[in-house]
């Protein structure tokens, strides 16, 4: 059977073809009604309260419908509207781009079995929305699928307006059996779509208070707000951090963390996992999923976008020294500690692993390995950069110099390659920290500063070997080569006589397939972890006893030192700082 793509009374339908019904007589296309000459079945014919397909099967010699019999139609549900509100109208079509709009469909003789758990595509209902030849499926809600009723929540679309198609029990709902192709449209609208703008902090540690900020189209959070109650008020149903809750109430106390308006909320990130998350949040009704300002998203080393960061916490260590022949038990506590086969636990001493014995998400116990012959200076980390802050200020040509001023001044650390300085006075900052990339690829770096700055980057791990890629007054590298799982010291520095300092790195890789606008470039961190204990040398003696007829006892004394180590978790390290 043919199923016009356009309004079946439009006088270009070409003519159906034979098409049985349920009096045995075939239907008689082109017939007239009322004024408008049908070349298909029709929903709109007499005594047919149930809007059911139906055809003339006797005409007069004007081709007026004399006698009417139902079509026999592969299905014989009809639409009559769509709308984004529960008991709304058909002109409230409109939804987030960004998807996650709950679309109503009223209709008649949907697939009775919506509420199975095995979906099969012949004997259950589908939702599509089509903008010309372009086809999106809309997720179906079946919790709230009748007979008469259909939910779905749209996916992520372009800006337009689609048109709603429903098959039921695999054949498609054509459209002479809707009450009208206007009333079924949804509309994806960015004047719908609730934003993002700001995420403050973008890292944290599991269980963090998060707040944002942006338009979220309500202040709503619970139908117990006053003002809230009724179903038509849009409701902020659901905020996410990746797959994981966000809540604005307390769980332990029944009480909000901080008031909720239109334009920011506070939440907590309800569980206890590392990793890299993007935030988002629903919103009920004319609504749906919200939009996340491009310049929040960050590029993880794999080339993932994302807007939150979790990390472990190391509270203490002990012993804080023992064998160069390794051995030791070493306990590490602390909180978050969870291990996972995408992300393993891993625990690394002076660069070298600790062979993890148990572990808790606050306890971890590893046996040390050998000393290396080596050590080293810093250790790579996984989540931002080291600041230095101090007064005065610098000029250029110093900066810029093959020996720029030594980090000096109050520490902190920073999970942005960016630096805005609060004060307006005299300052100079630095950035350092260690560039690793997973995939081999040529870069450019970007130095963003409203000052006199350097940008310094080493062909390896070691700061004496920092090499000039780029200054204030020449502020793009040339292509940089790098290769994956290699680290590359980065040392930056910025100063202004007067006003806000401004200090950043930016940086493109040429060999990507991402689209989407960064803001800043992910690096690792050179962490600092403090063990509060005093710092001893380690004497062992080791006897080796022979047969006393074949040899001689032997005794042996190890002069053990202390020495740096380094602990890791999903990529993120700790070290002692012995920057010169």
């Amino acid at each position: 059977m043919w199923d016009p793509v356009f309004d079946s009374s439009s006088n270009n339908l070409p003519t159906m073809c034979d098409v049985s019904t349920t009096s045995g007589s075939s239907c008689i296309f082109p017939f007239n009604y009322n004024g408008v000459t049908y070349k298909t079945c029709t929903i709109f014919g007499p005594n047919n309260n149930a809007f059911r397909p139906q055809c003339a099967i006797t005409v007069n010699s004007n081709h007026t419908a004399v006698t009417w019999s139902i079509c026999e139609v592969p299905t014989d549900a009809v639409i009559f509207y769509s709308t984004v509100r529960k008991g709304g109208y058909w002109t409230q079509n409109g939804g987030s781009t960004q998807g996650g709009t709950m679309i109503w469909i009223d209709g008649n003789r949907f697939a009775q079995n919506g509420f199975n758990s095995v979906s099969s595509i012949s004997n259950t209902n589908i939702v599509q929305l089509v903008d010309g030849y372009s086809v999106y499926d809309c997720e179906m809600h079946n919790d709230k699928t009748t007979n008469t009723q259909l939910t779905c929540y749209a996916p992520s679309l372009p800006e337009s307006v689609y048109q709603i198609r429903v098959s039921v029990n695999g054949y498609l709902i054509p459209l002479y059996q809707y009450y009208d192709t206007k009333r079924a449209l949804f509309a994806s609208m960015p004047s719908q779509t609730p934003t993002i703008t700001n995420i403050i902090p973008q890292s944290g540690t599991p269980q963090s208070l998060i707040t944002l900020i942006g338009s979220f189209k309500t202040l709503c959070y619970s139908r117990d707000v006053d003002g809230c109650a009724q179903d038509n008020n849009p409701l902020i149903s659901r905020i996410y951090v990746g797959g994981h809750l966000c809540n604005v109430i307390d769980q332990s106390t029944g009480l909000i963390y901080a008031n909720v308006t239109d334009s920011r909320l506070i939440c907590k990130f309800e569980d206890n996992e590392v990793g890299l998350f993007n935030i988002s949040m629903i919103v009920t009704n004319q609504y749906g999923r919200s939009l996340t300002s491009s310049n929040l998203y960050r590029v993880s080393a794999d080339e993932n976008l994302y807007t939150f960061q979790s990390y472990a916490v190391i509270s203490s260590v002990t012993p804080n020294s023992g064998s160069t022949q390794g051995g030791t038990l070493l306990t590490i506590n602390g909180n978050y500690f969870s291990n996972s086969a995408s992300y393993p636990l891993v625990v690394q001493i002076g660069g070298e692993p600790c062979t993890i014995l148990s572990s808790t998400t606050t306890t971890i116990q590893c046996q040390t390995p050998i000393a290396p012959l080596a050590s080293q200076n810093q250790y790579q980390g996984g989540r931002g950069l080291q600041i230095f802050r101090t007064s005065g200020s610098n000029t250029q040509s110093t900066l810029s110099s093959s020996t720029p001023p030594t980090p000096t001044g109050t520490v902190s650390w920073t999970d942005d390659a960016l630096f805005v300085s609060n004060v307006s006075s005299a300052e100079t900052v630095w950035l350092i920290g260690f560039v690793r990339v997973l995939k081999t690829a040529t870069f450019t770096f970007i130095l963003d500063s409203n000052g006199a700055a350097a940008l310094f980057l080493s062909t390896d791990d070691s700061p004496t070997n920092k090499v000039l890629i780029a200054s204030a007054t020449s502020n793009q590298s040339t292509p940089i080569s790098l290769n994956n799982n290699t680290n590359y010291y980065l040392f930056c520095v910025g100063s202004r006589s007067s006003g806000y300092l401004r200090l950043g790195v930016q940086a493109r890789m040429h060999e990507t397939q991402l689209t989407a606008t960064t803001s800043s470039l992910v690096l690792n961190e050179i962490q600092r972890i403090d063990v509060n204990a005093t710092v001893t040398s380690d004497q062992q003696q080791l006897t080796y006893t022979t047969n006393p007829s074949n040899g001689t006892s032997e005794v042996q004394s190890l002069q053990v030192d202390s020495s740096t180590f380094q602990i890791g978790f999903r990529g993120v390290y700790t070290c002692i700082d012995l920057f010169p």
